[in-house]
C-alpha cells in the first residue's frame, strides 16, 4: 500500500480491541490504528507503554482475569466498533509430548478466550446499533502445519471455524466476521535478517513484515469493507502454495 499519509482518517472515531497488542503485528497494528484516528484499546501481557493507546494487562489463559476484563470494559469503556482477536503463543508439541496443561492453556488463550471477546463485543454492538467487525487472527499452520504444532495447528484452525459460525449468527444484525491467515511474518525484531530473507518459502522471496498485516487489517476494520464476511483472508506471500522447503529457523519454530 501508499503512504499512510493517504489513509489519515481512515479509522478516524472507532473504538478498536486489539489483544496480543504488546508485541509483533497486535503492536505494530496498535499504532497504525491510533494514526489513523481510532481510540485504541489493547490486552498484553506485558505493560508497556504505547502513545496514545490504552494498554491492559491481561493473561488471558486465565479465564477469571478475562472475565474481569470483560466487566471492567462494558463499564469503563462501553463501546466498539472492531475487535481484533490477535493474540498468540507458538506451541510446539506433537501428539506424543504434549502436556495438557500446554493443551488446555492454548484452548483458553486462542478460543476461549476469542468467544468470549466476541461474545461481549457483539453483545455491545447490537445494544448499541453499530454494524462493527469482529476480525480473528488464524494462521497459515491451520491448512499446512509444521511438524510438532498440535495445540497451534488445531486452535487456528478452530478460529476459523469459530468466525464462520459468528458469521451465521451475526449477520443479520450487520455485523462482519472475518480471518487474517497470516504467513511467513517476522516478529522477532524491526530489520529481518537478510540471510533468512533470501530463504524465505514465499512466491515473493522474502518474510513479511507486521506493516503489511496491519495495513490490510485497517482496510477490514474501515468503513470501505461493507461485504466481506465469515470468510478467510490469507496473507502469507504465496507461501501455502509455493514448493519452496522452510528455512530450518521457521521448521525448528525458532522464527
Amino acid at each position: 500500500m501508499g503512504g499512510e499519509g493517504n489513509m489519515e482518517k481512515l479509522l478516524d472515531g472507532k473504538t478498536i480491541l486489539i489483544t496480543g497488542a504488546t508485541h509483533g503485528i497486535g503492536y505494530v497494528t496498535a499504532k497504525l490504528f491510533r494514526d489513523l484516528g481510532a481510540n485504541v484499546i489493547g490486552i498484553g501481557r506485558r505493560e508497556i507503554s504505547i502513545s496514545g493507546v490504552k494498554i491492559v494487562k491481561v493473561d488471558l489463559t486465565k479465564r477469571s482475569e478475562v472475565l474481569n476484563f470483560i466487566e471492567w470494559y462494558k463499564k469503563e469503556i462501553g463501546i466498539i466498533h472492531v475487535l481484533i482477536n490477535n493474540a498468540s503463543v507458538n506451541s510446539r508439541y506433537s501428539i506424543f509430548n504434549i502436556t495438557l496443561d500446554e493443551w488446555d492453556k492454548m484452548i483458553e488463550l486462542e478460543l476461549t478466550s476469542p468467544m468470549l471477546l466476541s461474545k461481549m463485543a457483539s453483545e455491545i454492538m447490537i445494544q448499541k446499533g453499530i454494524k462493527g467487525k469482529i476480525i480473528n487472527i488464524s494462521a497459515i499452520q491451520s491448512k499446512s502445519p509444521l511438524r510438532e504444532s498440535l495445540a497451534y495447528a488445531t486452535v487456528k484452525g478452530g478460529l476459523i471455524s469459530m468466525s464462520r459460525s459468528l458469521a451465521v449468527d451475526l449477520g443479520k444484525y450487520g455485523i462482519q466476521v472475518i480471518t487474517v491467515v497470516p504467513g511467513p511474518i517476522y516478529t522477532k525484531s524491526d530489520e529481518v535478517p537478510e540471510d533468512l530473507d533470501k530463504r524465505a518459502a514465499t512466491l515473493l522471496g522474502r518474510m513479511g513484515r507486521p506493516i503489511e498485516v496491519a495495513y490490510l487489517l485497517a482496510f477490514l476494520a474501515s468503513d470501505y469493507n461493507t461485504f466481506i464476511t465469515g470468510t478467510e483472508i490469507v496473507i502469507d506471500g504465496g507461501r501455502l502454495i509455493s514448493r519452496k522447503p522452510d528455512p530450518e529457523e521457521i521448521t525448528r519454530g525458532e522464527v
